[in-house]
């Protein structure tokens, strides 16, 4: 499972061009790019090579497993189940661990669950609902989409948005990867201001202002691999002290935001857009010999019988008198 380096960087270069120029009213080739931002993961080289996730792609398609012999025995979750989970079931709940389409029977943890939309979920660290299977800088190294940042979302944008405080401040949480692509589209989109990636480390000290905590998420997407956090939101049934599970309950929003067209418009715009792997297609379905045997059959008596039946109409058909002249 590793991250096709060269993209990773190609895409962090030109990450700053992208976003300022999406600030200043993107012209129509930049806006073009931004929506067919895409990478490209290895999930299982020695039978599939590398799968495409692509900035507005539908997702879909048939489900496989990552490769469990040879090389790939060195990937970290060889043998499980990936692939499969489409846009139409992105969204999530305000929980961590949510969103599954499948391979979440457990509600206690997420460990050992399949990637149904290829990427990882992000971890909040050691003992957290099992995501420390998914955490650490080693572990970065080969997530899809690269290391795990935060970028925080706000706009400066006031005839757009008149009634948007300047503390009224979102965070998204995932790859930089997909970061990257999120922050320039909603640029675009909602008139957010430009703005670059920082590390994620839930671990250390600090506000949730600079470091977001479980307990700030308004949403999550793409098996959980995604998230929104509002710094002023204390979703305490997400706290570790709780009786934590993957389908908890949680507390309101705050009243400044619940109906907040700018919240909106970022909840809508990263369910809209946000990178999904490519369905690949459904392998050829093959014939069982019952159906290949009635194929041949069918192929070869087929001609026969229509040869007989024209024998047989010939021979009951008499042939018709020329018309007569008319006198």
């Amino acid at each position: 499972m590793i991250l096709s380096i060269p993209t990773a960087f190609v895409a962090f270069a030109s990450f700053v061009r992208i976003v300022q120029a999406a600030g200043s009213g993107c012209s129509s080739s930049n806006a073009k790019a931004v929506r067919s931002i895409r990478f490209r993961i290895d999930y299982s080289p020695s039978s599939m090579g590398s799968t495409k996730v692509s900035s507005w792609s539908d997702g879909g398609g048939p489900r496989a497993k990552i490769n469990a012999n040879g090389a790939d025995l060195l990937n970290p979750f060889a043998g499980r189940e990936y692939a499969g989970g489409g846009r139409w079931d992105i969204l999530g709940t305000r929980a961590y661990g949510s969103g599954y389409p499948y391979g979440a029977p457990d509600v206690t943890t997420i460990k050992g669950r399949p990637f149904p939309h290829a990427m990882w979920p992000i971890s909040w660290g050691p003992e957290y609902l099992g995501g420390e299977e998914y955490w650490g800088d080693d572990l970065d190294l080969l997530r899809p989409g690269g290391a795990v940042g935060t970028i925080n979302v706000l706009t400066k944008d006031t005839s757009k948005w008149p009634n948007v405080g300047s503390d009224e401040v979102y965070t998204m949480i995932g790859d930089k990867e997909s970061l990257t692509f999120m922050i320039s589209d909603l640029v675009r989109v909602c008139h957010a201001a430009p703005a670059t990636p920082r590390k994620f480390d839930p671990t250390t000290a600090g506000t949730n202002s600079t470091q977001p905590r479980p307990e700030n998420v308004v949403q999550y997407y793409r098996s959980s691999s995604f998230a929104l956090a509002y710094p002023k939101y204390n979703n305490t049934f997400a706290l570790p002290s709780s009786n934590l599970t993957t389908n908890h309950e949680s507390v309101p929003l705050p009243g400044s935001i619940i109906n907040s067209p700018f919240l909106r418009c970022i909840n809508d715009t990263i369910r809209a857009s946000l990178p999904l792997m490519d369905a690949f297609a459904s392998p050829k379905k093959k014939h069982s010999p019952g159906a290949i045997a009635g194929i041949v059959i069918g192929s070869v008596g087929g001609p026969i019988l229509l040869f007989l039946c024209c024998v047989v109409l010939g021979r009951k058909k008499k042939p018709s008198n020329p018309p007569s002249d008319a006198q």
